[in-house]
């Protein structure tokens, strides 16, 4: 037996020589099998094959940008302007808030809790910011922080940029944020607070009798006593108090405001070098002065530095923008900020140092540019835009930053989805167009087929008619991807006063056709129907509904009247046209437009922020609301934003929702569900519902 094994432990061996000969170690099994043959033990040795060794999966395809320190964007639509004071558009804002800085900021994704910005703490009680009678509201001010031009910033540069803001006021501006707190409730506009008593017999004997009529033409300020204008300016001053000794700056508002806070956090509250202002073109503090720098327009503004560049704090400033074509932003590396806002948040000088945004209004260029790795991320022009989007997506992320690969893990864009959004897109009626200087919204202008009167929607079975042709399923189908909820009230779902009960208009062509039959557009009491000289029902019309090029979601909106009206009646001839974002604004706030599709985008989350520019502000006053109506809504909206208990405020936001929806002033859509897409090498965007993407927290790989 001994002779056996050891001839065995020597073949092994032997194997065992030969497999490690050149230096590698290889596992072989051996097989030895012992039989007995012809008398004979004899010992059988078979070794397998070697196999080849399982392949590895393929590595992770590693994402690179070829320009890290760069990040491009494409879009559609210019920004109005870049002056804080006026712009009050998203596009602009969208530049505003990269390149000024406010005294408080959002605190990451939370629209409703901020952190320090300019400020060195968020006033409360029990810091002492907060007055007991939450009246006074006192910052304390940062020291060492530079403007763009390296000069430092002062208590007086903050003093006087809120002061001027208001001072230039305008009904197309967003100060009606500042003038309700500090000056008082139903105070929208600076001009506001002139007593009517001072307008003069000689104003008086020009048409000129009340404040909005001042609003209209800012040229009739000049024309009111100096002592008078001078009081005004005083009281605007008076609330808003630079202390350079104690390094503050302090609000004195009317009354409690518990959204005063979070109304600074926006692109309005950037603050501005005065000196700079100053010297181009701006208001110089005196005030004798301040009514000839009232109400300008975004083009006067606009031939100023202020309205085209900047100088403020921010981690960016405008290198150049080319309307119609592209803005570029630069990193300033003088940034002050050595703290981060929240934990993990960007300190210093920003690590994208070139921000380029491209006017694109073509989605399939927008498209292409992204397919090929040349932009970051591009605006679709709807929600239907996202299945060929999703084509390009490798990964779906939710908010919290979990991703899941797709099934098709190399392609090259990041999808995060789940996000809720604070902004909805609506249809308005304007009751009364203008057609001063011509409109060639309104056609002839006239019932005969050809146009439409300029009072075409002063009549409430007209709006009715509208309110049902339209085909809500459609665009939500369609244009949403089903991805939305229906609003049934102004303001959103879950905030004070919304009913989700509360009755909304629904698509039905019978209801329709009956509504346009009961109209009586000639005034002679008969209704369309039944009138044997005819009337809108036999005569038909024509209209022009505008939408801002490149947004092919309100394009669609206009399209769909286009085919359901013609459908209803062959008469009724609907013509759908695209025009630049800033003609689309300026023909809104001159009243031409007969319906216009816009949104919303909220500027604090807060009930007051819908309803108020929705009846009597932004839209309210571009739809040329009639006086009874504007005033039925002003008395509720001032009101219920006074009332602090929730379910008395309830209540009056109950009375204000069924008046809307009975004078059905515009139609009440969908929010949307947010998606946010991106190239893999993109780093650090995050979801606020207020905020457009903050390039500051980001990076690229």
């Amino acid at each position: 037996m001994r002779t056996k094994l050891s001839a065995l432990f020597a073949l092994l061996i032997i194997a065992s020589m030969v497999l490690s000969a050149c230096g590698k170690t290889i596992e072989t099994v051996v097989s030895t099998v012992v039989v007995e043959k012809e008398g004979k033990t004899v010992i059988i040795t078979a070794t397998p094959e070697p196999t080849t060794p399982p392949t590895a999966p393929p590595a992770a395809k590693v994402f690179k940008s070829k320009d890290p320190t760069t990040f491009t964007t494409a879009t559609f639509g210019d920004p109005e302007t870049f002056d804080p004071a006026l712009d009050y558009e998203s596009a602009g804002i969208a530049v505003l808030m990269q390149v000024y800085d406010t005294l408080i900021f959002y605190n990451f994704e939370d629209p409703n809790a901020f952190v320090p910005n300019l400020a060195t703490e968020v006033p409360d009680l029990a810091n002492g910011g907060i007055s007991a009678d939450g009246k006074t509201i006192t910052f304390k001010i940062r020291t060492g922080v530079k403007f763009h031009d390296n000069s430092d910033m002062t208590v007086e540069d903050v003093a006087y940029t809120f002061q001027r803001n208001l001072l230039q006021g305008g009904t197309a501006s967003p100060q009606w944020l500042l003038t309700e707190p500090l000056l008082g409730v139903g105070v929208y506009d600076v001009t506001d607070i002139i007593p009517l008593g001072v307008i003069t017999s000689s104003l008086a004997a020009q048409g000129i009798t009340g404040v909005e009529s001042l609003n209209d033409d800012p040229g009739n300020l000049v024309k009111l006593p100096a002592d008078e204008l001078k009081k005004i300016c005083d009281q605007v001053v008076n609330t808003i108090v630079a202390d350079p000794a104690a390094n503050t700056v302090t609000f004195k508002l009317a009354q409690p405001w518990a959204p005063f806070i979070p109304t600074l956090a926006n692109g309005w509250g950037g603050v501005m070098s005065k000196k700079w202002a100053v010297a181009n073109g701006a208001w110089d503090g005196d005030c004798a002065t301040w009514q000839n720098f009232y109400g300008k327009s975004s083009a006067e503004i606009n031939k100023t530095a202020i309205g085209t560049s900047e100088m403020g704090t921010g981690p960016y400033m405008i290198d150049h923008w080319t309307p119609g074509e592209e803005f570029v932003l630069k990193a300033f590396d003088g940034y002050w900020r050595t703290e981060p806002a929240w934990p993990g948040a960007a300190t210093g000088a920003p690590k994208i140092k070139t921000v380029i945004t491209k006017n694109i209004a073509e989605f399939s260029t927008r498209y292409a540019m992204l397919q090929a790795g040349d932009a970051d991320n591009v605006a679709v022009g709807s929600q239907a835009d996202w299945p060929q989007m999703d084509e390009l997506v490798g990964e779906i992320c939710d908010t919290q930053g979990n991703c899941t690969p797709t099934d098709k893990p190399d392609a090259p864009l990041r999808m995060v989805k789940g996000f809720p959004t604070s902004s909805r897109t609506d249809f308005f009626f304007t009751f009364v167009m203008n057609t001063s200087g011509g409109n060639n919204f309104v056609g002839s202008g006239q019932l005969d087929g050809n146009g439409v009167p300029p009072d075409f929607f002063s009549d409430l079975h007209i709006r009715r008619a509208f309110a049902y042709c339209f085909n809500y399923d459609v665009y939500l189908k369609d244009i949403l991807m089903s991805e939305a909820v229906r609003s049934t009230d102004v303001m959103l779902p879950g905030m004070i006063g919304y009913n989700p009960d509360d009755p909304v208009y629904n698509y039905d062509p019978a209801k329709c056709t009956e509504e346009f039959k009961l109209a009586d557009l000639d005034k002679d009491g008969i209704a369309a129907g039944d009138d044997p000289e005819g009337d809108v029902w036999t005569m038909g019309f024509r209209l022009t509904i505008a939408y801002n090029t490149g947004n092919t979601g309100r394009q669609t909106m206009a399209q769909i009247y286009q085919n359901e009206l013609s459908a209803i009646n062959d008469k009724f001839l609907v013509e759908v046209t695209g025009i630049p974002w800033p003609t689309y604004l300026q023909n809104q706030r001159a009243k031409k437009l007969p319906l216009f599709p816009v949104g919303w985008i909220e500027d604090i989350h807060e009930t007051h922020n819908w309803v108020q520019p929705y009846a009597i502000g932004t839209y309210g006053n571009r739809q040329s609301l009639p006086a009874d109506l504007k005033a039925q809504f002003k008395e509720l909206i001032s009101k219920g934003v006074v009332e602090v208990d929730p379910v008395k405020r309830a209540a009056i936001y109950a009375e204000f929702n069924k008046l809307y929806h009975d004078a059905t002033t515009g139609l009440i859509l969908f929010v949307a569900n947010g998606r946010h897409y991106e190239q893999r090498w993109d780093k650090g965007w995050y979801s606020n519902p207020i905020l457009p993407t903050m390039y500051y927290y980001m990076w690229k790989e």
